[in-house]
């Protein structure tokens, strides 16, 4: 599984958030602070 902002590699066991019904999941928790700002960009539909 990739990270949905940064593309790096990433456990499942590391940071999460969930938008929209889908749990996201981030290598840092500077990428998921990036992801919260505009979920839209980097979440598909």
């Amino acid at each position: 599984m990739k990270d949905p902002v940064c593309g790096e590699e990433i456990s499942t066991t590391t940071y999460t958030y969930n938008y929209k019904g889908k749990t996201f999941y981030f290598c840092s928790p500077m990428c998921m602070a990036e992801f919260k700002k505009r979920p839209e960009k980097y979440a598909k539909s």
